[in-house]
């Protein structure tokens, strides 16, 4: 409260706040009751909200399960040589025996060191750093490398030489050109060789993290590298590619140089990889850079054309081979001293003709003349009749322009220009193994096979019987631990329905929670809450809803055994707290394998007069009809008070407790003005009673 007065002035002596607060009391007690209503509310709504949580969950994960014919039906098998195949089988397994025969067991595509891994640096011992086992293989040693970092002069042109790639190769899980590969690129950078200075441990995590289904190793002890192929068979591959590069590529900012290809090789083969295949090791080839196209055409003394039909001075490049007018033209020209390259554009090759080359071949200072003969033979010619002629394209250049070029001069001069081998690769290849089952062969991958509904697990060459049976164990355990979840949620559903309630526990004011300590105000709370969903109406719902399914036979069910009770589970107490007579279910069992799965989980679909489909209750297992009861009810708690404490959920409770706290704050509002006006009466009255005594003073002095 607040005071504006000038109270105690006048000497009347009257205890105004005490007034104020007596002018109060009424106000305050309005004000409380509203408070209680309120928080009351809130309670109730976090009590829904716990039961609203613990009986979604109920219904979603713990009865969902029981749904599942794994749960309610499961099947086991047996095999008479575990070591040559083991077997499980899922609830739709056939109760029968396989004849199992393994011809083959797959494999895995695997390789490793076969001996100690390689280090170019000598001095180096064991390392494990990678640019020991490659030093020597980069375009830039480190020396070299820190000094270029150190001339640069902007902090941008350091970063481009730290992230230069001076180490690349791709891995792929099977053929690299195949669109259903996945291939990945291993690279390191300067940075990483030099600054970071990478292991043969970083080595194996970038292929454990290259997407190609792979994990590696670097064993320290034995100094020895392995890869492994996650997946068996033919198609699941380690498949190390490098590159043949001719110079350096450049691709979203990030530079490869030529010499990247050089240290992958060194990598790869030093780490001396053979394929491992059972208890066997086979070597695998050295990586090297040598192609088998063919690059060049050479003849002594002169070069004459093969064409069949006259060439004339006239006659347009693009003619004798088209492809050059779209691509260009490039090709080398050696007198054996010297060499020069004749290199036209697109649009040059599409104009030129062939006398046009004569004469840039004749310009380019070599010793070779280029002439057309009277039968239209294009002859080259060396003033050095000792000495061939060298007409040449890098085998390893695959553009298009290469392409052309090679066309065009094995045209002209029958030159036999091949390309070469762009990528080294270095494969390993799994094997698919074989499996006779009920005389029927199957081609496998990995160690398992699924065959009508068993999965079986082949360990070794070999024959043996897998006996495929119901697992009544499991089926027994399972249905305790229904009872289990059952009687769990029913007992908390019974535990809140029948809850103590504490009327002389009302919700407590703030005043009157100033007067108590703490755990006063705790165990008063604890009585206050007690009882709220004291025989609430939704929580009574789904208690009936839960025993009525239990004691409701399932009429889809095609036996005797069409109830709980006929499956040895019961009531043991007037709350429906359930038991299980484990003989009587095992006894159940023996009559009727498939009982418990359709008392259990039985759709209850069908079709009424009019072609219309619905659900039929009596037909309905039993995890059915309680999932389709609590879900109704939930729908209602969710609606009257939400999912959760939070008011603004838009529920009737909630949207409720948004209401009385507006009617709270408008009220509170309404008190502090009436609180004012109260102080505004007695300042006037001191004013009075003051101006009153000064009067009396006066005349009192005055007589």
């Amino acid at each position: 409260m607040s005071v504006q007065g000038i109270y105690g002035l006048s000497g009347s002596g009257i205890d105004v706040d005490s007034m104020v607060k007596v002018g109060m009391l009424n106000k305050q007690s309005q004000y409380d009751k509203i408070y209680k209503k309120e928080v009351k509310n809130e309670w109730l709504k976090e009590a829904y909200a716990s039961i609203y949580s613990d009986l979604n969950t109920f219904k979603t994960s713990t009865m969902s399960t029981y749904k599942m014919s794994y749960t309610t039906n499961p099947m086991s098998a047996a095999s008479t040589n575990s070591s040559v195949v083991s077997a499980t089988a899922n609830a739709e397994a056939a109760n029968m025996s396989h004849t199992v025969k393994v011809n083959s067991v797959s494999s895995n595509a695997y390789m490793q060191s076969q001996s100690a891994i390689t280090r170019n640096d000598e001095s180096a011992g064991n390392s494990m750093y990678i640019k020991d086992i490659i030093a020597g293989q980069t375009e830039k040693t480190e020396a070299e490398y820190k000094a270029a970092v150190d001339a640069a002069a902007s902090e941008e042109d350091k970063a481009k030489i730290r992230n230069e790639v001076a180490l690349s190769f791709e891995i792929s899980n099977g053929d690299p050109n195949a669109k259903s590969t996945t291939t990945t690129t291993i690279s390191f950078t300067y940075a990483e060789l030099y600054d970071s200075k990478q292991t043969l441990n970083d080595l194996a995590a970038k292929i454990k993290n290259a997407d190609v289904n792979m994990t590696a190793t670097y064993d320290s002890t034995n100094d020895a590298f392995s890869i492994y192929q996650k997946d068996g068979g033919v198609d699941n591959q380690i498949v190390l590619s490098v590159k043949n590069r001719t110079g350096a590529e450049t691709k979203d900012g990030v530079t490869t140089n030529a010499k990247a290809d050089d240290a992958a090789r060194a990598l790869i083969n030093n780490l001396n990889l053979a394929k491992v295949d059972g208890d066997s090791m086979t070597s695998l080839p050295q990586l090297s850079e040598t192609s088998n196209g063919v690059s060049s055409k050479a003849e002594k003394g002169t070069m004459t054309s093969v064409n069949s039909t006259a060439y004339t001075k006239n006659t347009k490049l693009s003619d004798i081979e088209g492809s050059v007018a779209t691509n260009g033209l490039s090709f080398t020209i050696n007198d054996g001293s010297a060499s020069k390259t004749i290199v036209y554009t697109a649009e040059q090759a599409a104009s030129k003709s062939l006398n046009d080359l004569m004469k840039d071949i004749n310009g380019t200072g070599l010793n070779v003349t280029a002439t057309l003969s009277n039968d239209g033979k294009l002859t080259l010619t060396n003033a050095d009749s000792t000495k061939d002629i060298t007409l040449s394209i890098d085998a390893m250049d695959t553009t298009d322009k290469a392409t052309s070029s090679r066309a065009f001069l094995n045209t002209v001069f029958n030159a036999g220009l091949t390309t070469g081998t762009s990528t080294n690769t270095l494969t390993v290849t799994g094997t698919n193994g074989s499996v006779t089952i009920d005389g029927k062969d199957y081609a496998t991958t990995s160690s398992k096979i699924n065959v009508a509904n068993v999965t079986y697990n082949v360990g070794a060459v070999g024959s043996a019987t897998v006996s495929v049976s119901q697992d009544t164990d499991k089926i027994i355990e399972n249905v305790k631990k229904f009872v289990e979840d059952y009687n769990k949620m029913l007992d908390e559903l019974n535990s809140k329905y029948n809850e103590t309630r504490y009327s002389d526990y009302d919700v407590l004011t703030k005043s009157q929670e100033n007067a108590m300590t703490q755990d006063q105000i705790t165990k008063w709370n604890e009585k206050a809450k007690s009882g709220l969903l004291y025989h609430d109406q939704t929580l009574g719902k789904i208690i009936s809803a839960m025993r009525e399914a239990i004691y409701t036979p399932v009429d889809s069910v095609d036996s005797s055994y069409n109830t709980m009770m006929s499956i040895g589970i019961e009531s043991s107490t007037d709350r429906g707290h359930l038991r299980l007579d484990e003989d009587k279910l095992k006894k159940a069992l023996a009559a009727d394998p498939d009982c418990v799965y359709q008392i259990f989980a039985s759709s209850g679909d069908a079709v009424n007069e009019k072609g219309e489909s619905y659900t039929d209750y009596n037909k309905e297992g039993v995890i059915n009809r309680i999932t389709d009861k609590v879900n109704e009810n939930l729908k209602t708690m969710k609606s009257y008070a939400g999912t959760s404490s939070s008011a603004s959920d838009g529920s009737t409770l909630g949207d409720l407790i948004l209401e009385m706290q507006t009617k709270m704050s408008n009220f509170k509002t309404m008190m502090d003005a009436f609180e004012k006006s109260l102080y505004k009466k007695y300042d006037a009255m001191e004013q009075a009673i003051q101006k009153l005594s000064m009067q009396m003073g006066y005349i009192s002095n005055g007589n």
